[in-house]
């Protein structure tokens, strides 16, 4: 399967004594609109390490398009929206489908289903400083394959609300508040898995940057980045382009 794709928590102000944080959105909901005929388009600059390749590393910069194109109901009543994922390699070339997913609010949490995983995005109400188990319904030894090499993407997960109420440029146009979700920073000497994404209200996910390596790579590498040492894994940097 093939898997391309995205926090720490949030410092807490101290005086005479320690206190949490307690801002809280009114409900986040607007963070992950859902509505037919709701679009979104990115750039994908995606880096991947192919060790039995012609070369290591391979390159690409594609478009994404998503759009939300129908409604169902589960088996539990549940809404579920309907996503179709289209890709292009410039703005002159069609768009050509490649996946469908779902997606759905359901439980107040915004989940997504991609590649028969389902990702627990977001938990509301949203807050400054929450962490939640996004990956409940993932094995976190899923085994996913990048360039014909199998990788454990999922060990060590972890989503957090690092930040709320930030004001972002991306592509030239300004975004706020916008919410950075990390969903993983784990690194040791042999692998590293970090993941960040990026929401606006009534927009949805506006940026996206994971980084998954692995190696084994030790004496001789101290130091090294990741560029140098992975021997396989892949970045993605997902930047928005237009909505509507």
């Amino acid at each position: 399967m093939k898997y391309l794709l995205a926090i720490s928590t949030f410092l807490f102000l101290f005086s005479c004594k320690t206190e949490k944080d307690t801002f809280q959105l009114e409900t986040g909901e607007e963070y992950f609109p859902l509505t037919v005929g709701k679009y979104v388009e990115y750039e994908m600059d995606s880096t991947i390490y192919d060790p039995n390749g012609m070369e290591m590393v391979r390159q690409s910069i594609t478009q994404l398009r998503e759009e939300i194109v129908d409604t169902l109901r589960n088996a539990n009543d549940e809404l579920i929206y309907k996503i179709e994922q289209f890709t292009r390699f410039g703005d002159t070339t069609p768009w050509t489908i490649q996946n469908v997913y779902t997606t759905s609010i359901t439980n107040n949490q915004a989940q997504r289903t991609e590649e028969n995983l389902k990702f627990i995005k977001m938990t509301f109400p949203l807050r400054d400083n929450q962490s939640w188990n996004g990956n409940a319904f993932i094995d976190e030894g899923t085994i996913v394959t990048v360039a014909g090499e199998t990788i454990e993407m999922f060990k060590g997960w972890d989503y957090r609300v690092k930040k709320v109420d930030l004001v972002d440029t991306i592509g030239g146009q300004i975004f706020e508040p916008v919410v950075l979700i990390e969903q993983a920073d784990n690194e040791n000497a042999i692998e590293l898995r970090r993941s960040v994404e990026k929401y606006a209200p009534n927009v949805g996910l506006i940026y996206k940057e994971i980084s998954i390596f692995d190696t084994q790579c030790i004496e001789g590498c101290e130091g090294q980045p990741w560029s140098e040492k992975a021997e396989k894994g892949f970045t993605l940097i997902q930047k928005i382009l237009n909505y509507n």
